[in-house]
């Protein structure tokens, strides 16, 4: 989708409909707070409306999307100085969260509080359903360190799930 596609309202209306859910559940999980999870989707789609993108298609609308939500909201965080974040209370999600059919929020919990690097690549990777090498392409970080990150992130998941 060219920047002309979104030049009308209903286009990035449209467009707004297809990502805001995607994109708030993203920044909720890191900004662990309703209001915040809003100013930051907010901001994101501001810069969408304002910026010069011009998208590929579906695929690299989404991926533009989650690169800038994750971006955003660490250094919203930085600004905040709030550097250590303990864990996400899942009970206080937001209704929009995916349905869950068995209460697996430990997991999301131990995901939760691993450290950023590591939080970020099992997130796009079991979440989000990426690739590794998509996951290094959108984080800027070589395909093999992901893939380090994404081992040492479960053997501390399996140390903390235990």
């Amino acid at each position: 989708m060219s920047k002309a596609a979104l030049r009308t309202d209903a286009d990035f209306e449209a467009f707004y409909e297809r990502h805001w859910k995607y994109v708030y559940r993203l920044c909720y999980t890191y900004m662990q707070s309703e209001a915040d999870a809003e100013d930051c989707t907010e901001d994101v789609f501001v810069k969408v409306l304002t910026g010069e993108f011009a998208f590929e298609d579906g695929t690299h609308e989404r991926k533009w999307l989650t690169v800038a939500a994750i971006n955003l909201c660490k250094d919203r965080l930085k600004s905040y100085g709030r550097r250590n974040i303990d864990s996400l209370d899942v009970e206080d999600a937001p209704e929009i969260a995916a349905p869950v059919q068995e209460d697996y929020s430990y997991v999301r919990e131990a995901v939760m509080a691993l450290p950023p690097k590591l939080k970020d690549v099992i997130w796009l990777y079991y979440f989000d359903g990426y690739s590794t090498d998509e996951i290094a392409a959108m984080l800027g970080r070589p395909p093999s360190t992901v893939r380090n990150q994404m081992r040492d992130a479960r053997n501390l998941l399996g140390k903390m799930l235990d």
